[in-house]
């Protein structure tokens, strides 16, 4: 059964916003877009129950896109692989080859991404979507007339992620187009055929992605209106002294459940995605390598006249795929850096003389909360990790782009030989 959405607490004397204004069409457009390539699980907001026959028809229709891609495509194009990979110019070939392992990459994701979706149904249902709307229901009681910025900046990644995700669907179409008629007929409508697969394949797992990145927006969001709440909290508890020091402490249990709450919604949307994530991660340093390799190929050339334009739309797509990556990441270093300051107000707490004991042990419980969860100046104790092998930040974002220009430098050398030995 679903919910209805609440509305955020708006005063009557302040004009809404944009988002305010369209936000659960936005929701809306991106449910229906999750629908198109089968992700009938991801509902960003629930706003009423769907009909018994057409949640069935839904996810029968996703079974078959999926076994689709999974099994019939992928026996299409290898039988086709020839060519695929084939052409005169070894560099273009090799090109090729790196492209084909992209593709590769991809398909390994949609079908991790097809397991979780079957295995975490039901948990990513009540444990992700439903459990943000009941955070996002209690914050719209208890946040009231506080600081927009946690908002706004929710706003500003969501807008973000939306116009990017939108330009990298317009690229990657006219990439399609610019392959028809590229080569020789029977070539080229392969090659179509392998674009089209490869873009339904990147939409079926940037869903997933971009469902994991507003659960993380959401996350980042709360912490952020948790943290003016505990400041406040600790003003007013200045004030205050020895005076209400039960309703002190029923504010601060309030706001600890609050805070375990919004932690276990984080840790569990991790644990869901983080075999997509991986692949995420793979397709990302893949991308980042054809888009060297392309570059390459460009300044190769000796006119601009011979630079072919699929080679641009791909470089331009590579760099979509570089940024729309490095957001995912960048969200989840802000987390991090917002749980280090929640810890740095929490120890404010004990500069204070003793309350009372019920009110200290509170405090005490609350400060050593943040420490257990990774609040504290360890940066990598209690994070979060893929797989239980690396921490999604900045710096695998960085070993990513390293390591694609290790990969590039070998494969320049093994044109240059492919250059040399066509010449002897």
């Amino acid at each position: 059964m679903r919910e209805q959405p609440v509305q955020q607490n708006v005063t009557s004397s302040e004009p809404l916003s944009f988002w305010d204004r369209h936000e659960y069409k936005i929701y809306k457009y991106g449910h229906i877009y999750a629908f198109i390539y089968g992700q009938v699980i991801i509902d960003y907001v629930p706003q009423k129950p769907m009909r018994a026959p057409l949640k069935t028809f839904l996810i029968v229709y996703s079974h078959v896109l999926s076994l689709m891609l999974i099994v019939v495509s992928p026996c299409y194009f290898g039988y086709y692989f020839r060519e695929l990979t084939e052409s005169r110019d070894r560099r273009m070939q090799l090109l090729l080859y790196v492209y084909f392992a992209n593709t590769a990459i991809k398909y390994m994701t949609v079908i991790v991404t097809y397991l979780a979706n079957m295995v975490h149904f039901t948990a990513i249902n009540h444990r992700c979507t439903m459990q943000r709307l009941k955070l996002e229901r209690a914050f719209a009681r208890s946040y009231v007339c506080g600081s927009k910025y946690p908002k706004q900046r929710f706003e500003f990644f969501m807008y973000f992620k939306f116009c990017l995700i939108n330009i990298m669907m317009v690229i990657q179409v006219c990439g399609i187009f610019a392959v028809y008629g590229s080569e020789a007929e029977s070539q080229s409508h392969i090659r179509m055929h392998f674009a089209i697969y490869g873009f339904v394949l990147w939409n079926y797992t940037e869903n997933m992605a971009d469902y994991f990145y507003f659960i993380n927006g959401s996350v980042l969001k709360y912490l952020r209106q948790l943290h003016i709440q505990v400041q406040r909290a600790w003003q007013d508890c200045c004030e205050l002294r020895q005076l209400h020091s039960t309703q002190m402490c029923d504010r601060l249990e309030k706001l600890r459940i609050c805070f375990n709450q919004i932690y276990a919604l984080h840790r569990e949307s991790f644990r869901m995605h983080q075999l997509q994530l991986i692949g995420l991660m793979l397709a990302t340093l893949i991308n980042n390598l054809t888009n060297l390799f392309t570059i390459f190929n460009m300044l190769a050339k000796q006119t601009l006249e011979e630079i072919s334009y699929p080679i641009v739309i791909s470089s331009l797509y590579a760099l979509g795929f570089y940024i729309d990556t490095y957001i995912v990441t960048l969200l989840n270093e802000h987390i991090k850096i917002e749980l280090q300051s929640l810890t740095l107000s929490m120890r404010r707490f004990s500069e204070l003389k003793s309350l009372d004991l019920r009110l200290d042990r509170e405090i005490e419980e609350f400060s050593l909360l943040f420490m257990l969860l990774g609040g504290d100046q360890d940066e990598d104790r209690g994070q979060v990790m893929l797989c239980g092998m690396l921490h999604l930040d900045r710096r695998l974002v960085y070993l990513i782009a390293v390591t694609a220009f290790a990969y590039f430098i070998t494969l320049v050398q093994f044109d240059l030989y492919l250059r040399k030995t066509k010449v002897n």
